[in-house]
């Protein structure tokens, strides 16, 4: 039996959590991939228990015609939100009604790099952050308004994260919701998230340990990468001053939002 406290470091250095090579369907708790996304939503496939259907005979009505009707957000998702696991956690209070079309897309001028900050699980997320000429191949949830409230409150809208409008240039042609992603508002590490694949920009790529330790030689710290994982997540009065503390270094990779604040 593994104890608590391993369950969790290792969780906080799994982000941004496994997902799917391929586009894929969170239906009420479960991931189903989709193996087409060719024509109307209706029409797109998906390979379901053991079948082969249309995405049109999966969903409710109601799911569907909000899709049809450009009923929904389309969020990138650059860190863990497009892990069935993750969307399991912010979604638990309903798995029995919640339908998110989860697509890879590939966005021009940005890359992905990790956040000057520490989620409350210990891990240190990921932000886009803008870099002209540059490339971030990542994924994109499609989101009900109901579910995009959800989203958004879980990544502290606004204080912890702004959105920022974004253009794939990939996209399903049934796609046709402007995009935006969230981009952390004290800016980021100069460390390239290697689940990710970003280009256009000469910082180094890593992992989540790398981008433990820079946050450890950021605070100026002397502490091993498993230490410092397991005293954040035991003690979140610590963590939350270490979290104020990392969102100052960095100035120069701070983001600025259009209105320059």
């Amino acid at each position: 039996m593994i104890d608590e406290a391993t369950l969790r470091l290792q969780w906080a250095l799994s982000y941004p959590f496994a997902r799917p090579k391929r586009a894929f369907v969170f239906l009420n708790g479960a991931s189903w991939a989709i193996t087409s996304t060719e024509g109307a939503f209706a029409q797109w496939r998906v390979h379901a228990a053991r079948d082969d259907m249309a995405l049109g005979d999966l969903l409710t009505p109601g799911q569907l015609g909000d899709y049809e009707a450009g009923a929904y957000h389309a969020v990138a998702a650059v860190g863990s939100n497009a892990a069935p696991g993750q969307l399991r956690r912010k979604f638990a209070a309903h798995l029995d009604d919640v339908a998110i079309l989860v697509i890879p897309i590939t966005v021009p001028d940005h890359i992905v790099a990790y956040a000057n900050r520490l989620a409350e699980y210990g891990s240190v997320p990921a932000t886009l952050v803008a870099r002209p000429g540059g490339t971030a191949r990542v994924w994109a949830t499609l989101l009900s308004a109901r579910d995009y409230a959800i989203m958004n409150a879980t990544e502290d809208r606004g204080a912890v994260y702004d959105g920022v409008p974004i253009a794939p240039i990939d996209a399903p042609p049934a796609v046709r919701a402007p995009f935006e992603a969230y981009a952390c508002l004290s800016g980021c590490l100069p460390l390239r998230v290697s689940a990710f694949p970003s280009t256009g920009c000469g910082w180094p790529e890593g992992g989540q340990w790398e981008a433990q330790s820079m946050a450890i030689e950021a605070l100026d710290l002397d502490l091993p990468v498993d230490r410092f994982v397991l005293e954040n997540v035991s003690d979140a009065g610590l963590r939350d001053a270490r979290d104020q503390a990392l969102s100052a270094v960095f100035p120069e990779n701070r983001w600025i939002s259009a209105s320059g604040s």
